[in-house]
């Protein structure tokens, strides 16, 4: 099941080797003078005694006070509206990535059983604002299937949204613990579900799948981010890509994991002493397989190169300036040019495998 993951401010950029910047930046934390640490204890004890003698600053103006009908009224609107649009980004983050996640799963080195399914809880959504979707949309302490990716093991299986999975003590489970869940022979999962007070034994023929966490990061920056072991994509990103556009960001991200990219950058920016231009190759490689990666998974990925145009537009500075990335221009004709490719090999009936410069070392 998709996660949400918490707010984190970043800058305009696909990505990996900010947690390298933070490692950095903590090291030369710890070389400050004693000196310095000793002068900004100083000034905070001097600040703490102002407040003492003064009191505390107030603001100079009569403000409107809200009624308190008014202000529940508000939350529960806003509330339900957060929830309601959330639940479509998980929805559609589920059903883009779905279709990548397994069409690759031959090259990536880590697969699991992949089921189609989402499910949800009064615990997936922030304890504050728990009784009012609670009491306003049903969600309750128990686990129910909200998405079921179309075409998917769960769908073709007859699972539906507002079913509930249940245990052998006929608990109902999430859709993560479902997935750790013994698998028969052949990738078969026997379950029971609750549809309506009735209980229902079905078959699910679950699909290998790579092996990576797919996340949601509630921001509007316009950014996707991968570490390895994870795929998170922020709210900015979604609105801002069709559905075969953010295939190939999710298949960017992806190509980062699956070639080892994380590990290469860090090793890259630590050997070099911080320089990044040693950094856009990857990001560009990463550009070149995501494209295969979403057309492999069916999408019609014509014209997906015309998002850097649009990202140009909407960060002027990433059109000349290369630092940790290729300028926008590069990476929208280089996808230009990957898609001249991917169209060659499907006239020909040959397989979309990327081309690699060692064929042995291909995933």
């Amino acid at each position: 099941m998709a996660m949400i993951l918490p707010l984190r401010k970043r800058q305009f950029q696909f990505h990996p080797h900010d947690h390298v910047k933070n490692m950095i930046s903590q090291f030369d934390a710890n070389r400050v003078k004693p000196h310095i640490v000793a002068m900004h204890r100083r000034h905070y004890l001097t600040l703490c005694s102002l407040v003492v003698f003064t009191g505390c600053a107030s603001i100079i103006t009569e403000l409107p006070e809200p009624q308190a009908d008014a202000l529940e009224a508000e939350l529960t609107s806003q509330a339900v509206s957060a929830v309601m649009q959330q639940q479509v980004h998980l929805k559609r983050l589920s059903n883009v990535a779905g279709p990548v996640m397994t069409a690759n799963a031959e090259l990536c080195p880590k697969t699991r059983p992949y089921y189609g399914l989402s499910t949800h809880s009064n615990r997936s959504y922030p304890k504050q604002i728990r009784p009012v979707i609670q009491a306003e949309l049903g969600i309750s302490y128990l686990h129910v299937v909200f998405n079921v990716v179309p075409d998917g093991p769960a769908a073709e299986a007859g699972i539906m949204t507002g079913d509930l999975i249940l245990d052998k003590n006929s608990q109902t489970v999430s859709a993560q613990d479902l997935r750790k869940w013994p698998i028969a022979d052949h990738g078969r999962q026997d379950i029971t579900i609750m549809r309506r007070s009735e209980k229902i034994d079905v078959t699910i023929e679950t699909r290998p799948a790579c092996d990576y966490k797919l996340g949601i990061r509630n921001s509007g920056v316009v950014n996707a981010i991968a570490n390895g072991h994870s795929i998170t994509v922020t709210t900015g990103m979604m609105d801002f890509t069709n559905d075969a556009e953010l295939a190939s960001i999710i298949g960017h991200e992806l190509a980062h994991n699956t070639l080892g990219h994380i590990r290469k950058i860090t090793a890259n920016y630590i050997l070099s002493l911080g320089g990044t231009r040693y950094t856009r190759p990857f990001e560009s490689e990463a550009d070149y397989v995501g494209l295969y990666y979403a057309a492999r998974a069916g999408y019609d990925v014509k014209n997906v190169e015309d998002l850097w145009r649009r990202i140009g537009v909407h960060n002027p500075r990433s059109v000349g300036h290369a630092k940790t990335h290729p300028t926008t221009p590069d990476r929208y004709l280089r996808l230009k040019a990957t898609y001249d490719e991917i169209q060659t090999k499907q006239a020909a009936g040959e397989p979309l495998i990327p081309n690699f410069k060692d064929k042995a070392r291909a995933p």
